[in-house]
């Protein structure tokens, strides 16, 4: 178990630091469909192995042991997790458990404060307009999904660039981009060394956006010119509390990093690499085996520390 535990941290870590380079390197809807949910089961196979950890411990405490047939001595004696290192991996568990629910109330919180301000507003085609003179655009998550633009914006914005930004926050609602970023966020919330590939998949989204929108209108410099002006346009005006609950509740146009999703604009359009794809893949599939090899150890470990049923005689 030990060993498989080990191997599965450094699998773990390694994509850790692989995972945002992969990310820039791959078509941005590619990088988001592979890498989300691979964040996902690396965080959650992380807390797995700790968890299976702490439980080697926890497991040799009477009353838990009573309660699942097996003998703490034996147990204890068996085990080849030091207890240090299993309470290590406990408190690591539950700090992890906090910060998802404490991401989740804050996601919560922030949805619920998006739609009050847009509950009383007529979305025309999935479109609302919010009489606001601060100029911000965004997306509200499926399945009650609408495109969110201020008054400010479209004003400041001309017609070629008002089509732009509304074909890059139509891209994010028909992809349902606030739930893979809130994947995305989850996974680093329970893996606090998944939170850069959390920021790149976040800029990546926001690139899927981007390609979406230099497709609809042809013309990938006008797409970044009008990143660049929006982005201008909001440096006039201070972040606000309303602002911030934008922000987390769903993609922004200025989401991500606005540098890299302009360079991206101004070179070619991403190329399909499938065979860097397939090997991508592959690898992450072999990547999972060393949680399995712990789940399967650690059954073994309190399967080897169960009590013999005791005969009745009659």
């Amino acid at each position: 178990m030990t060993s498989a535990a080990v191997v599965g941290i450094v699998v773990i870590f390694l994509y850790a630091l692989a995972a945002p380079a992969l990310c820039r390197a791959l078509a941005p809807a590619v990088a988001t469909r592979i890498l989300v949910p691979a964040s996902v089961f690396a965080a959650a196979s992380g807390a797995f192995i700790l968890a299976v950890l702490a439980f080697t411990w926890i497991g040799q405490f009477p009353l838990i042991a009573a309660r699942g047939a097996w003998s703490p001595t034996r147990l204890r004696s068996d085990s080849p997790i030091p207890a240090g290192l299993a309470v290590v991996s406990g408190v690591l568990v539950a700090l992890a458990a906090i910060s998802v629910v404490w991401t989740v109330t804050r996601r919560v919180h922030a949805l619920l404060e998006v739609y009050r301000a847009c509950r009383d507003l007529t979305a025309v085609g999935g479109l609302i307009v919010l009489n606001d003179a601060r100029p911000d655009a965004f997306t509200t998550p499926q399945p009650a999904g609408r495109v969110v633009v201020t008054s400010g914006l479209l004003r400041a914005l001309g017609d070629r660039e008002r089509r732009v930004l509304l074909a890059h926050e139509a891209s994010h609602l028909a992809h349902r981009h606030a739930w893979w970023n809130l994947a995305a966020d989850l996974a680093a919330a329970l893996n606090p060394l998944l939170r850069p590939t959390a920021r790149a998949l976040a800029t990546a989204a926001e690139r899927w956006a981007d390609e979406d929108a230099a497709q609809t209108v042809c013309d990938r410099r006008l797409v970044a010119a009008t990143l660049v002006r929006v982005a201008q346009l909001q440096t006039r005006f201070p972040a606000t509390a309303r602002r911030t609950a934008i922000t987390v509740a769903g993609p922004a146009a200025t989401g991500g990093d606005v540098a890299v999703r302009v360079r991206a604009l101004l070179a070619p359009p991403p190329r399909r690499r499938p065979v860097v794809v397939a090997a991508i893949v592959t690898a992450l599939l072999i990547g999972s085996l060393p949680a399995a090899a712990v789940q399967h150890t650690g059954e073994a470990l309190f399967e080897h520390a169960a009590q013999p049923a005791v005969s009745r005689h009659t």
